[in-house]
């Protein structure tokens, strides 16, 4: 017979209590999921703080403790979707070689992710700043931070392509950050996959000529 002390309860190692900063930041976390689960799903006018509270399964307490207002937790939504997006993009672009073939692949891994719960929710947001002068105005700077990492990143992988005109680079990331979200309402209007799938094909064409051109026009200069 199993004497207690050599029960498996005895000799299993004690738990370990999560301190308050962990629970605070697991709550904190859960909020934000939940926060981008029901912006992709249902919108932001159905994303209120109660409502992400319940998803969540935070007391109204805790949820005002972290997030007063509806405001701060769309910002803080935000600032997590700008780090996700980024950590999923750059594990994917990292599987192409460095040079043309990684510059291409852009295309495909920014649009690969715009399917991603985190960019249904960041356009949500997006839409709805134009109305909400205090969301606006918080931001700016997050937005504004996003698209300079990002190109700057565009910039990064152009280069070590051998295309050095930034500003034409420039111009193309704008085109194509336009174009991304424009096929994204697209989407979710006409449900005609093989419609976005032609618009992208054009896309894809229109990178690989660019290209082209930049490399042709370096190609001379040099000469």
């Amino acid at each position: 017979m199993m004497s207690e002390e050599n029960s498996p309860a005895a000799c299993a190692p004690p738990r370990q209590r999560r301190s308050q900063a962990e629970r605070r930041e697991e709550t904190r976390r859960r909020a934000i999921d939940a926060a981008i689960a029901c912006l992709a799903e249902e919108g932001y006018a159905a994303t209120t703080t109660i409502t992400v509270a319940k998803r969540a399964n935070i007391s109204r307490g805790g949820m005002l403790h972290h997030f007063p207002t509806k405001t701060d937790l769309i910002v803080s939504v935000m600032q997590e979707i700008e780090q996700r997006v980024h950590m999923m993009r750059r594990d994917e672009i990292l599987r192409y070689p460095k040079g043309v073939e990684r510059f291409l692949a852009l295309t495909d891994v920014t649009w690969a992710t715009m399917a991603a719960p985190e960019m249904m929710a960041s356009l949500e947001i997006l839409m709805a700043q134009r109305g909400d002068e205090a969301l606006e105005e918080r931001l700016i700077d997050v937005a504004d931070d996003l698209d300079h990492f990002q190109l700057e990143g565009t910039q990064r992988i152009a280069r070590a392509a051998g295309i050095e005109n930034d500003d034409l680079v420039e111009a193309m990331h704008t085109l194509h950050q336009a174009a991304f979200r424009g096929l994204m309402i697209e989407r979710l209007i006409t449900r005609k996959p093989e419609k976005i799938d032609a618009a992208l094909d054009l896309l894809r064409w229109y990178k690989r000529v660019f290209a082209d051109r930049m490399l042709n026009e370096a190609s001379e200069q040099k000469a």
